[in-house]
């Protein structure tokens, strides 16, 4: 239980005391950080390409299109 109440009172002194970060973020982080995003966006809207289809079937607003292939000695 002691260390509840430390994790308690570490996580309010972090909330409520103000702490000044000196910090330098120079343009190459900036770029590094713009870079991350576009991948990300450009991951998902992989991801979306992908799976679209299997999504619209699975709402139902498009119709399995996949025909079944005949044998050929069937006729």
């Amino acid at each position: 239980m002691q260390k509840n109440n430390f994790s308690v009172v570490a996580l309010l002194c972090l909330v409520f005391l103000p702490i000044n970060a000196f910090a330098y973020l120079d343009p190459g982080t900036g770029s590094a950080m713009l870079q991350g995003i576009l991948g990300a966006l450009a991951a998902i809207a992989m991801v979306l390409k992908l799976y679209w289809h299997r999504l619209l079937r699975l709402l139902g607003l498009r119709k399995n299109t996949m025909k079944k292939e005949e044998h050929p000695d069937k006729k």
